[in-house]
């Protein structure tokens, strides 16, 4: 079975998960197709009267979309409280009583409170997608584009905080399309769009935020982000769109998968340092989360499993606790294709901040809903 986190006991009893995860046929580039098509709720009320107290706090639940494949080769909540007080003057035979209330109500998706107090937490998150772009990947890609409108929705309203970098890299750093070789399946969309020469060497750089993608099944036009970044900010007026443009990276990649070495290099100096393609994207205070996407059956990445795990932790600063995986993944023993086991390993290594879950699912909305009680439980943990 797939591993998922399950929620936190204070999540799972205001609030049940609904869950539901398909599973399709999935096997690497051999050529397979995908679908996927939730919704989520957060609140928290804490009531105390003389000197007894509870409380509860919320949950999620959560669908998306359908492609085909092809074959390559290649190795905040508020909180209320109410007290009353009753004395009894037997010298003059008269009562008196007297109650007090006060509210506090916080807005989990700014933060906010009308008074005092209200949600503890993180007060910017950072995500990472590295998205596969080999050529098996369209109907994956598909549906990740299609859950993504919700997950941040339920972000949104869950965390206490709406300070967020969005980046999406690939698993390439060189693809099967340019001016001087055009000849491959995947180059002839758009006008041979991947093949011109119109891409700046950030566009070429694996671990470099994708704004350009390029081939079958991407976007095949410069994406207009807010802030001219290569990541999105939270603020972008257009961020549901800018992400789907963005995320469709298409399958021109180059046949040897390296998500692993991509999210390393996301994060490296050389990249995120001065001058460097992601530049400012990784913020100290933030939390991470990495979300990345693969069918291959095949192990390519350079970094084994704990050298990509030391290298994200390195990355802020040593504080592991920052961070929250997420893996959508082939998971033989749940029938969804084959290999993924190195990837399996990584995941593990961030125990209970590492989740992972098959790739060939047709609901990635199921996953990712039922990763934000992680990512709440992390954020509450890392106060800004």
């Amino acid at each position: 079975m797939s591993i998922h986190r399950p929620l936190s006991l204070s999540l799972a009893l205001s609030l049940g998960l609904g869950l539901t995860l398909g599973l399709g046929a999935c096997s690497g580039d051999d050529g397979r197709g995908t679908s996927a098509s939730g919704t989520a709720t957060a609140a928290g009320t804490v009531s105390a009267t003389a000197t007894t107290s509870s409380g509860s706090e919320g949950s999620s639940s959560g669908s998306g979309s359908s492609g085909g494949g092809g074959s390559e080769t290649g190795t905040g909540d508020g909180t209320s409280s109410t007290g009353a007080a009753t004395v009894t003057d037997t010298a003059t035979t008269g009562t008196s009583t007297s109650t007090s209330t006060s509210t506090t109500t916080g807005d989990p998706t700014t933060g906010g409170d009308t008074t005092t107090g209200g949600p503890e937490g993180c007060k910017r998150v950072d995500f990472l997608f590295v998205i596969d772009n080999s050529v098996s990947m369209e109907g994956e890609q598909a549906a990740l584009k299609a859950a993504f409108p919700e997950f941040i929705d339920t972000i949104k309203n869950t965390l206490p905080t709406n300070d967020y970098h969005i980046m999406v890299v690939d698993t390439d750093a060189e693809g099967r399309c340019s001016p001087q070789v055009c000849t491959h399946a995947t180059c002839q969309a758009a006008n041979k769009y991947a093949c011109k020469d119109i891409f700046t060497a950030c566009d070429t750089t694996r671990g470099a935020g994708v704004i350009h993608p390029a081939g079958d099944f991407a976007s095949n036009m410069l994406c207009q982000l807010e802030g001219g970044n290569r990541y999105i900010l939270s603020s972008d007026p257009n961020l549901n769109a800018n992400f789907s443009c963005v995320a469709s990276v298409g399958t021109a990649g180059h046949p040897s998968e390296r998500p692993m070495d991509g999210m390393v290099e996301a994060v490296s100096p050389a990249l995120e340092g001065p001058g460097g393609c992601n530049e400012g994207f990784l913020r100290d205070d933030a939390i991470l989360v990495v979300t990345f996407i693969s069918d291959d059956p095949n192990v390519e990445d350079l970094n084994t499993a704990q050298q990509t795990h030391d290298a994200l932790v390195a990355a802020k600063g040593g504080d592991e606790d920052r961070i929250v995986m997420l893996g959508l993944i082939p998971i033989p023993e749940d029938g969804c294709g084959k290999g993924g086991a190195h990837w399996a390993q990584m995941i593990s290594l961030f125990g209970e901040r590492g989740i992972k879950g098959p790739v060939c699912s047709n609901d990635y909305n199921g996953f990712f809903l039922d990763a934000v009680s992680t990512i709440l439980d992390t954020c509450v943990i890392n106060p800004g």
